[in-house]
């Protein structure tokens, strides 16, 4: 197992992450409340990129680069093997294709196959293996060159790739700076291979063998593409395989094999015996995790909460639900309750939520049970798919001069559910029975509530 860091760690440590708990007996942690007079960090769901993705024809228009190069240097091992009287034309040609490589970095294998007229097609094809895989065809060629300290028309074998801080890799749907990986001191020196090595550490399918490092000068990117053939969500880490599909288990397995299930991890090992298929409770490369929440934005004002559960009592008076949306404006770092209109019944509620402007984001949708208890139903469960927080006041009773109720909260995530401690959301402590002292609330409300009796 993992011994590392975990996932919590990198969104500001285990300790303000509250955990979710099936029973509400079970208190977490208190979590510290963000500072209000601090700017609220947005949900992933609104943060944006400025960096723009490439292309889905980014790797491919540099695809006959290594072709181009290949010729410019056959061409420059013929230009010295022939007299001096025939280096006028070796050297038109070589200039020619350089040329060629700078008009249209796109050129086919055709034009290319013009630059080298007279080799023949074993050694074409020994030539671009050793190209990828990083190796040069004319290893004793750039010896001699060397220790003759010429190199005539060398822009080609000058033409490695110059980083910068403006330079990104594009890979695996992700565009990334350089800058993550090396310090600005390092960048002068490194070459391709040096970039694929690091970003092998963070994705193991990036080894040498199954590797081809591009690099498209004018938009300053490194293209990593993984060659070989095989296709799918999967990757080999030494003997162990992982995949998401069965199918390609199949066909691309390894001595272990662990497969991704719809209910857990499966170990498959195949040997002269027979196939062996048996569930692990633990895959050690994975990092360990559990579920949790941690509320970037500040709590929501006990004041807030107050009003609503004020008009929540008025209500229950009558035997019905209502609710009330809680939204965080951006603009001016402020929480804003709001009370769309709504149908409302003993047991449920129909509502239409108000339009608000963009920089509005909704929080938390909390509505009452009236005198029920305070507990989610699987209409609520079928209800709240929303990626965000949801609450439930229940047992709302009139106490001496205050409302007494229950309170249950959770978060949402895309239909799934982590039960929280109301203390992680709402300022303030909220116990079964808790009381609150009853405040104003806009009279406007209730003219936003339609009461259906026939339900």
């Amino acid at each position: 197992m993992s011994k590392g860091p975990d996932l919590f760690s990198y969104f500001g440590g285990v300790d303000l992450f509250s955990s979710s708990n099936s029973s509400n007996d079970s208190k977490p942690q208190p979590t510290e409340p963000p500072k209000s007079n601090t700017p609220a960090a947005v949900t992933a769901e609104g943060s944006t990129n400025s960096e723009s993705l490439p292309s889905e024809g980014a790797g491919a228009a540099t695809g006959g680069i290594n072709v181009v190069n290949l010729a410019a240097r056959r061409l420059e091992e013929r230009r010295r093997n022939k007299p001096e009287d025939d280096c006028d034309d070796a050297c038109s040609a070589e200039e020619e294709t350089e040329s060629e490589d700078k008009e249209d970095e796109g050129a086919t294998d055709e034009n290319a196959s013009e630059s080298f007229d007279g080799d023949d097609e074993p050694d074409e094809r020994a030539a671009d293996r050793a190209e990828l895989g990083g190796r040069s065809a004319n290893t004793e060629v750039k010896g001699d060159q060397k220790a003759a300290g010429a190199n005539p028309g060398g822009k080609k074998e000058e033409a490695k790739p110059k980083f910068d801080l403006g330079t990104f890799i594009a890979y695996a749907g992700h565009t990334l700076s350089i800058g993550k990986y090396f310090g600005a001191e390092q960048l002068e020196s490194l070459d391709l291979e040096a970039v694929r090595k690091r970003l092998e550490k963070d994705f193991p399918e990036l080894s040498k063998q199954r590797t081809k490092m591009e690099w498209d000068e004018k938009k300053n990117l490194v293209i990593p593409m993984v060659t070989g053939g095989k296709k799918g969500a999967f990757f080999s880490q030494g003997l162990k395989g992982f995949f998401f599909r069965s199918q390609d288990l199949a066909k691309h397995k390894e001595p272990i094999n662990i497969l991704a299930g719809q209910d857990g991890y499966y170990e498959v090992r195949e040997n002269p015996i027979g196939v062996f298929v048996s569930k692990v409770p633990v895959v050690e490369e994975l990092e360990p995790c559990r579920e949790g929440f941690k509320m970037n934005l500040p709590k929501i004002p006990a004041d807030l909460f107050t009003q609503l559960v004020t008009f929540f009592y008025d209500y229950a008076c009558f035997e019905v639900e209502v609710m009330g949306v809680f939204y965080w404006d951006t603009e001016n770092d402020r929480y804003v309750l709001d009370v769309p209109f709504q149908s409302v019944s003993k047991t449920r509620i129909n509502v239409s939520y108000s339009d608000f402007p963009p920089q509005f984001i909704k929080v938390a949708e909390i509505h009452s049970h009236n005198t029920m208890p305070a507990w989610f139903s699987d209409i609520d469960d079928e209800d709240e798919k929303g990626t965000m927080l949801y609450g439930i006041v229940g047992r709302i009773q009139k106490g001496i001069n205050q409302v007494k109720f229950d309170l249950v909260v959770r978060a949402g995530v895309a239909g799934r559910f982590i039960h929280l401690e109301p203390e992680t959301i709402i300022e303030g402590e909220y116990p079964k029975g808790a009381c609150v002292d009853p405040i104003r609330y806009p009279m406007s409300w209730q003219d936003r509530v339609r009461i259906d009796y026939s339900k």
